[in-house]
């Protein structure tokens, strides 16, 4: 089955950026997938490069929970 990855590392690094534009990037293809029947994957790399999965999102539902839980540690700009 087709799957969406999403780096959580890289997610936090947006995060502590306030970098809007590229979670909002990251989040919109992750609806694409999810709404196109895909598994969203959420992947977190440690310090040897090796990535383990930790979690997946099937629904819209969940990712916009998922998405909300993300935005809360962003400053409004």
């Amino acid at each position: 089955m087709p799957e969406y990855i999403i780096i959580v590392n890289q997610i936090e690094e947006y995060q502590m950026l306030n970098d809007r534009q590229s979670l909002d990037s990251i989040f919109r293809k992750a609806q694409s997938a999810v709404v196109g029947g895909e598994v969203v994957a959420l992947v977190r790399k440690n310090a040897n490069g090796e990535q383990y999965r930790f979690d997946e999102i099937t629904t819209p539902e969940d990712l916009n929970a998922y998405k909300k839980n993300v935005y809360k540690y962003v400053k409004e700009e």
